[in-house]
């Protein structure tokens, strides 16, 4: 059993409540799997037009991720329940009013509003159920540890799904399918995570003492750990483009789905590998380590001739996206006080969507005026972003690292909530 890499997913799944909160997060997650490549093949394939699709993705990014500051305190605040029952409504409700507009084909800034509200009320699901983790393990660190590897291993079959099934929905059903496909899936597992109220845990208090600075990004190197986190979504949103309009080009759209699919179980197996892994280097050393493997297994992207060959390549180039993400959330963890851990978070997690606005945006805006490659290229640079900052950020991580103290039992229940990807079950040496 011990030998098992999947012993310890199991043994927190058998958690009172667990598959059901898992369940509905993850249902409620898929929303954003479908939700950005459905408006991309939507609006690439009605106005021919990436540069505008590109435009529309990166503003339900921007939004979403600006707006995710504010609910994860409300969240705090108020409680899970405030946010997940009106918040999924206005989702759904703009989604629809979003196709509706553009069926009928209204002014393009109606259009790009509706998206805006749509992104400013999704909510970050992500973190609600982390939230609920904690809660449920809070006196067992591995199990812990366990559980958030689960939930980035779950982020990723997220996005191995979501693609797929936009594609297929998009050119079986409608181009407009997976859009309201999205809305629906939001509401559904927003209002089943409502209605688990055992697992909710408790409104979340901060408390003077518990941190030196009530904004996280003076604590050091946090803002150099956004900075990086940019990087890494300027990769996400080039790519998601590049990949779309690659296959279009080829005569074969409906395999972008299925292309970006392979990018995230490529992800998904990287993050199992590494997540599996009790890694005793540094994390500030190993955000630099899975960063340049990030450069190098994408640098050929832009070299590309064939979809079979893109297939491969997003395959393969998956694998060192997910350990990034871990070591720099994980990283992320390190660098700020328990009382500030989500808004900490929550601006990582930000930087990657504001990122990934602007690779979605000029990746477009690169594929409409000189081609693949190029958007391709984009992508490239952001993971270069990423390593270079990792580089000259080394010594203020390390600094970071050391002055922030490990969580101690009689911690507040509610005072280690990790939204976006999570970091995995590995003990690191700060030394």
């Amino acid at each position: 059993m011990a030998n098992n890499p999947f012993a310890a997913y199991v043994e927190v799944l058998r958690l009172p409540g667990a598959i059901a909160f898992s369940a509905a997060g993850f249902i409620a997650r898929l929303s954003l799997g479908i939700v950005g490549i459905g408006t991309l093949l939507y609006i690439s394939n009605t106005t021919n037009s990436y540069a505008y699709a590109g435009l529309l993705q990166a503003l339900f990014a921007t939004t979403s991720a600006v707006a995710a500051l504010f609910t994860s305190r409300l969240a705090d605040k108020f409680g899970q329940r405030a946010v997940l029952i009106p918040l999924p409504c206005i989702f759904a409700f703009s989604l629809v009013s979003f196709v509706f507009a553009v069926q009928v084909d209204t002014a393009r800034w109606m259009q790009m509003a509706l998206i805006i509200v749509a992104g400013a009320s999704f909510p970050s699901f992500g973190s609600f159920v982390r939230a609920r983790w904690v809660y449920a393990t809070r006196k067992d660190t591995d199990s812990l540890r366990s559980a958030f590897a689960l939930e980035s291993i779950f982020d990723e079959l997220v996005f191995a799904i979501g693609p797929l099934l936009a594609a297929f929905l998009a050119f079986n059903v409608g181009l407009p399918s997976p859009v309201l496909v999205a809305g629906g899936l939001a509401l559904i597992g927003g209002f089943a995570l409502a209605s688990l109220t055992r697992s909710i845990p408790p409104v979340h208090e901060v408390h003077p003492e518990q941190s030196y600075s009530k904004n996280p990004l003076r604590h050091q190197g946090l803002t150099l750990l956004v900075t990086a986190s940019l990087g890494i979504g300027i990769l996400f949103g080039s790519f998601d483009v590049a990949i779309v309009a690659f296959t279009k080009n080829a005569g074969q759209p409906e395999l972008a789905g299925v292309t970006l699919a392979l990018w995230a179980v490529g992800s998904m197996f990287g993050g199992i590998i590494y997540g599996s892994r009790h890694l005793r280097m540094p994390l500030p050393r190993q955000v630099q380590f899975t960063s340049l493997a990030m450069v190098i297994i994408t640098i050929p992207m832009p070299l590309i001739a064939n979809v079979n060959w893109l297939m491969l390549g997003a395959f393969l180039s998956g694998f060192a996206i997910a350990p990034t993400l871990i070591s720099t959330f994980s990283l992320a963890e390190r660098l700020v006080p328990p009382s500030l851990l989500t808004q900490g978070l929550t601006w990582v997690n930000s930087g990657l969507a504001l990122g990934f606005a602007a690779g979605a945006s000029l990746g477009g805006i690169l594929a409409d005026r000189f081609g693949t490659p190029e958007a391709f290229g984009l992508g490239v640079a952001g993971a270069c972003l990423t390593l270079s900052v990792s580089v000259f950020a080394q010594g203020r991580w390390k600094a970071g690292s050391r002055n922030r103290p490990l969580p101690q039992p009689g911690l507040a229940l509610n005072s280690d909530l990790i939204p976006g990807p999570a970091p995995s079950g590995f003990v690191d040496d700060p030394t």
